[in-house]
């Protein structure tokens, strides 16, 4: 059985889209769940009317008591879902119309596997094609790093994801035993799918499949769009900077590791020093220094992934130049 789960929150833009993208698949979900977050835009009355029209007998739509965030409306979702595999869905983006087939058959030859990440292609709000160019050791539209040059199907060791997840969590399915684990221990923090691919990879289980599988759209109101690596030019990186919510999120990170380890046993070394490694990013950003620099500098994750811009910037960092730099660029511009 094959369940699809799809949130939505103010998206009458793009919603339907989404929805006919997913009706036109070549192997059809036996489900799909739809929970709307209290939109005050036309999503619902779209998602109704497209139900209603199409006589979708197994497609259902239910709309939260309250506003309760994007990671709390997937968790809900995901405890609903009766399938034995469950794809999620964002309601903004365009699903290729083989992504359920391609993706499904994956598992037929691969039983280990307890999530897969598909690749994903960028669209602008017109569904036009973005075209960006990828940095060293990247993949997946700049989502995934890798060292190693990667194949049709990768798997994806637990020290790659607490640095950052492989893919957004519109282009996954996973298995239900793998939901069942996830709803023991989730916390709310990090965002369900990056958790999702967490636990996958803890149990050797979570892999990545090198081809594009969805539309993912960038557009002002993701919820998760573009990262940092995105921003260019150093006024754009000045005004985008903010230390304080990058320490919560390294900090998360750090925390949803620790959760790993206390829930599904002891974590490997290599994710031991990744760990360590961002424990220092958060001495560097809580105390900026020469010193905090060099030693987060000595772990090679930073070194293999900041690129020289990021690099530069965190020297700025080091010898507290970032206010007087602010001041002069946007002084002179």
């Amino acid at each position: 059985m094959i369940s699809v789960v799809v949130a939505t929150y103010n998206g009458e833009k793009f919603i339907l889209k989404q929805l006919d993208s997913i009706l036109n698949q070549t192997l059809k979900p036996d489900e799909v769940i739809i929970r709307d977050d209290c939109s005050t835009d036309n999503t619902c009355k779209i998602i109704k009317n497209f139900i209603n029209n199409n006589e979708l007998d197994n497609w259902f739509f239910e709309i939260n008591s309250c506003n309760e965030g994007y990671k709390k409306n997937f968790k809900k979702l995901l405890s609903l879902a009766r399938g034995d595999f469950i794809f999620l869905s964002d309601q903004d983006d365009e699903w290729l119309d083989n992504k359920i087939e391609k993706m499904i058959s994956i598992f037929k030859d691969n039983s280990e596997i307890l999530a897969l990440n598909g690749g994903v292609s960028l669209i602008d709000g017109e569904s036009q094609e973005i075209k960006i160019d990828l940095g060293k050791n990247m993949y997946n539209a700049n989502f995934y790093f890798s060292l190693k040059d990667i194949h049709f199907l990768n798997k994806i060791a637990l020290s790659d994801l607490i640095i950052n997840n492989v893919t957004p969590g519109c282009a996954m399915v996973i298995k239900k035993k793998l939901r069942d684990e996830f709803e023991k221990s989730y916390d709310g923090k990090l965002p369900h799918d990056w958790y999702l691919n967490m636990i996958a990879a803890k149990k050797n289980g979570c892999y990545y499949l090198n081809e594009p599988v969805m539309n993912y759209r960038i557009h002002s109101s993701n919820a998760i769009g573009l990262s940092s690596s995105a921003v260019k030019g150093f006024r754009k990186k000045l005004n985008y900077f903010d230390k304080n919510k990058r320490i919560k999120d390294l900090q998360i990170q750090i925390q949803a590791t620790d959760k790993l380890n206390d829930d599904f046993g002891s974590i490997d070394m290599q994710s031991i020093i990744v760990q360590d490694y961002l424990r220092k990013r958060v001495t560097f950003y809580k105390n900026p220094s020469i010193i905090n620099f060099l030693k987060m500098y000595k772990c090679k994750d930073y070194r293999d992934r900041t690129v020289i811009r990021g690099k530069l910037w965190d020297l700025v960092l080091a010898v507290r130049l970032e206010s007087l730099i602010s001041y002069l660029v946007n002084k002179k511009l």
